[in-house]
């Protein structure tokens, strides 16, 4: 395999660590100073901008404002769960404003992502006179002048790279990235400017809710902002932690029966329960169908058709990890003929684009490399793009404009529709364009924070662990090092793909931790027992029968016997 990118895990110095004071230890390791960390910590409600500093923000809130009795404003969204949420929220905001609305979200497979002519179209036939978009629309140029054109009044909110500052045609355009807002947070999630439109709202209304009842709105925007992977820093994290404590109490019909068919206890819910256990079940619906029947579930106003909806994205979730596993192997097999390419641009008739963006992720971390998955329908070939450490593939993919036919994005992930005779010239030109990049892009540093301790595995030891959550993409979770021997492994799970395994750790009196290893079979066939390792782990509690124990998880192996294996270095 060539050697394009690594991870470069920095380890810390063995020391003896108190558990009492590792959450201090870790933040002042990633560089923050104690107040900083204190703000860390701390989250602070009250620490939220004014939403007023995003521009345009003072124009939606009276074109919202104006049209009540009016006909119903459309709110127009998209179908992955930062759009549903941002939609919902938007919804609910509307309906203790007294204002009539509609939810439209576009169809992935007919209409793709963003905001579509002919569907304003259709909706001005139908009688629209607003329409507001959320998690999308800053990239929509033509359909923004198409809606001056039709008398529309098109209030857009969004997160994405911008195409330009301002969208001729539309009423206003609000997008935090836009380079002259006041507004501190540039990195919201698309539910995190929903979420900033209700807050505006409320200052400028009579609105209905009075002041701190908008915390209710909140456990939405923490399932958008964790499930749509932004950074949790800043106001993202005062979202996150916030908006999971509402959703410990929550009264939403559709996030209890969500937390029912997952198996997640409400009232201790965490953000990775949001990303690895609600994101891939509310997908479902729109990688394999349509995402109306995860808004159905959001928006459920009764237990009974809550739990409808549930079990139904339950079914279909589990149809959609089978059909992924399908694309992963196939798509796996193209990579390993192509591994002298920068970028991995693969393609197949029988791939669902609804769901090639899961596996796309999947190859770029395993073969540390952007990747490219596309079905072809025809013609035309549509798919998803993922990056890998610091190469932005929306500016890689904004400088083949010309042979694309439509695409967007940002940095880590974007989307696109081609000609299928365009795919070679693509991987052509990507690959050319990667390798003049510096170096440094190539590679991905990965902090540990700490050696393991035994201490650490307790429940008391683990109670520290919990004041840094949520972690998320930006603030990771802990990562701890050891040296050990395994003493016992075992093939478990699904097709034998994980190891339950021992691990002696000479050095802590030969203590034996217990660890889960996801996906190992195929990441380290070769490991046995009496292996000599040094093993980068995070950790986790789960609960069985009312009783919490804290499991050992293995992220990456450094070293086997003292030879470096894969793509992992350490200094």
């Amino acid at each position: 395999m060539t050697d394009f990118a690594r991870v470069k895990w920095d380890l810390p110095e063995k020391e003896e660590l108190s558990h009492s004071s590792l959450a201090e230890l870790v933040l002042e390791r990633r560089g923050y100073d104690s107040q900083e960390a204190h703000t860390i910590l701390n989250p602070r409600y009250d620490s939220l901008g004014d939403p007023f500093g995003l521009l345009d923000m003072d124009l939606a809130v009276q074109t919202i404002l104006d049209v009540r009795g009016s006909a119903p404003i459309i709110i127009y969204g998209d179908y992955d769960i930062d759009g549903l949420t941002a939609s919902t929220l938007l919804g609910d905001v509307c309906t203790s404003l007294g204002i009539a609305h509609e939810i439209y979200i576009p169809d992935r497979f007919e209409e793709g992502y963003g905001i579509h002519v002919e569907a304003l179209r259709a909706l001005k036939q139908q009688g629209a006179e607003v329409v507001v978009s959320v998690d999308c629309g800053s990239s929509a140029t033509e359909a923004a002048l198409e809606a001056g054109r039709l008398g529309l009044k098109l209030v857009i909110t969004d997160h994405h790279t911008l195409v330009s500052d301002t969208l001729e045609g539309s009423v206003a355009h609000i997008n935090p990235l836009r380079e002259k807002n006041t507004y501190p947070e540039r990195n919201l999630a698309g539910v995190g400017v929903a979420f900033a439109l209700a807050r505006a709202l409320q200052k400028a209304s009579d609105y209905k809710l009075a002041a701190g009842q908008e915390k209710w709105l909140l456990d939405l925007a923490a399932l958008g902002t964790v499930c749509d992977v932004v950074p949790l820093k800043g106001e993202n994290r005062t979202l996150a932690a916030f908006g999971l404590a509402v959703m410990r109490k929550s009264r939403r019909f559709g996030i209890q029966a969500l937390a029912a068919v997952a198996g997640v206890d409400l009232r201790e819910v965490r953000a990775e329960d949001l990303g690895y256990k609600f994101g891939p079940r509310l997908n479902a619906a729109g990688r394999l169908e349509h995402a109306r029947y995860a808004l159905n579930l959001l928006t459920a106003s009764t237990q009974s058709a809550a739990k409808e909806s549930a079990e139904y994205l339950q079914a279909l979730n589990t149809q959609r990890q089978a059909d992924t596993k399908k694309i992963q192997a196939a798509a796996r097999q193209q990579a390993l003929e192509r591994l002298d390419d920068r970028v991995l641009v693969l393609s197949d008739v029988s791939w669902s684009h609804g769901i090639v963006g899961l596996v796309a992720s999947r190859i770029s971390e395993e073969f540390c490399r952007p990747a490219i998955l596309l079905q072809r329908t025809g013609k035309v070939a549509k798919g998803s793009a993922r990056s890998f450490a610091g190469i932005s593939i929306i500016d890689a993919l904004q400088r083949h404009s010309g042979i694309l036919e439509k695409f967007g994005g940002h940095k880590a992930a974007a989307g696109m529709t081609l000609r299928v005779e365009a795919i070679p010239a693509l991987r052509e030109g990507l690959d050319a364009y990667i390798a003049q990049l510096d170096d440094t892009v190539w590679t991905r540093e990965e902090k540990v924070d700490a050696w393991l301790q035994p201490v650490f595995t307790s429940l008391e030891g683990y109670a520290e662990l919990e004041r840094l959550e949520p972690t998320g993409q930006g603030h990771p979770g802990v990562r701890f090092v050891l040296d050990a021997k395994v003493s016992s492994l075992r093939p478990v799970g699904s097709g034998q793909a994980h190891y339950q395994m021992l691990l002696k750790d000479e050095a802590a009196d030969g203590h034996e931790y217990k660890v889960i290893a996801f996906g190992a079979a195929e990441r380290w066939p070769e490991l046995a027992i009496g292996d000599a390792i040094r093993a980068i782990v995070r950790l986790s509690k789960s609960v069985w029968q009312g009783m919490s124990r804290v499991e050992v998880v293995l992220l990456d192996i450094l070293e086997k016997d003292k030879i470096s294996t894969g793509n992992g270095i350490n200094e």
